[in-house]
């Protein structure tokens, strides 16, 4: 198991996702097998000094003057993020439409798999989503398909009335992550590990960035 050297931030976690994602399109693309820490901040806008200094947190991955050998960083990021482990997810929303499971699915990273869905709106029950085998759910079986598909990630996109109630049931199942997208923060019990993704936070980071001319830091 890797561990890193130190305490490391979110922003650090953030940054190491973009790594991964741009090596990959940098190997599939452009056939890249030895990236500098330069070449990767080019193609990220982060800086080879921040770049260096994530990457450091959890060893020594490159030679100086050589760069990084592409594919063994690629299994390291993948073991550092837990990518080489399969998650299943449970998403909850309401109204889910197919345009829906299939915008979910385009940006969840390797090793996540969207096992349940749950819809609040009664009308679609039973809907189902063949091409990846799933059928929508009422709320009251939560419960038994976290306990039933051993699933330990929960997405929630709800009515802002309705995020805590979700989120608490969930915990109640024995979900150990939850990823919350809608509009309100919502509160978990300290074993269990929460990320709010609120896009208002970030269109208020970009607004303010463009008033101000003061662009957010890769602290």
């Amino acid at each position: 198991m890797i561990k890193a050297r130190k305490e490391v931030s979110k922003l650090t976690i953030e940054r190491m996702a973009v790594y991964y994602n741009t090596l990959m399109k940098m190997k599939e693309e452009e056939g890249v097998e030895i990236c500098a820490s330069t070449q990767l901040g080019e193609n990220t806008g982060i800086a080879s000094s921040v770049i260096r200094r994530d990457l450091a947190c959890f060893g020594g991955f490159g030679r100086k003057g050589v760069g990084y050998d592409v594919d063994f960083l690629l299994s390291w990021i993948q073991e550092i993020l837990g990518y080489n482990t399969e998650w299943n997810v449970l998403l909850v929303g309401i109204d889910i439409p197919v345009t829906g499971i299939v915008s979910y699915y385009s940006f969840l990273p390797p090793g996540f798999k969207i096992t349940a869905v749950i819809d609040l709106d009664k009308n679609n029950r039973g809907y189902t989503f063949p091409a990846y085998n799933l059928a929508i759910q009422p709320l009251e079986n939560l419960k038994t398909v976290i306990k039933k598909q051993d699933i330990a990630i929960g997405f929630i996109n709800v009515p802002p009335k309705q995020a805590q109630k979700v989120v608490t049931m969930m915990v109640k199942a024995g979900i150990r992550g939850i990823a919350n997208f809608s509009s309100v923060p919502v509160a978990v019990p300290e074993h269990v590990f929460l990320s709010q993704v609120n896009v208002a936070s970030c269109l208020s980071q970009l607004s303010y960035s463009l008033r101000t001319g003061i662009a957010d830091g890769y602290l």
